[in-house]
């Protein structure tokens, strides 16, 4: 196996809980690219080039991601953060618990933006 996709496989199979978590809260599309990723590496195919397309990196930078630890899936934590209305139509803010759900607008169901 290429050295860095070795590399890569052992750092995703060390951050997998965490990395799975952080793409819960993440849209439908990641999810299932993070699902194709898991297949792949199960099969012991490369992973690099997926992995940059989930991180929106080159492969280049990917590796050099892995080797500071996937985004998300590190021992820190947000320790504040608060959501506004989608379009600014109110000034509704709502804070979460450290990197939880995001939130939606009572009255559209839209998810509220990051302040």
């Amino acid at each position: 196996m290429d050295p860095a996709e070795q590399a890569a496989l052992t750092m995703l199979c060390a951050q997998l809980p965490e990395l799975r978590a952080e793409c819960a809260l993440q849209p439908e599309h990641r999810q299932r690219l993070l699902a194709q990723i898991e297949h792949e590496a199960a099969a012991r195919r490369p992973i690099l080039a997926l992995l940059g397309q989930l991180l929106g990196t080159s492969g280049e930078d990917s590796r050099q991601m892995l080797s500071t630890g996937l985004p998300g899936s590190g021992p820190g934590r947000a320790d504040e953060e608060s959501f506004g209305c989608p379009d600014a139509a109110c000034n509704r803010v709502c804070a979460t618990s450290p990197a939880g759900p995001i939130p939606g607008c009572l009255l559209t169901g839209q998810p509220m933006r990051r302040r």
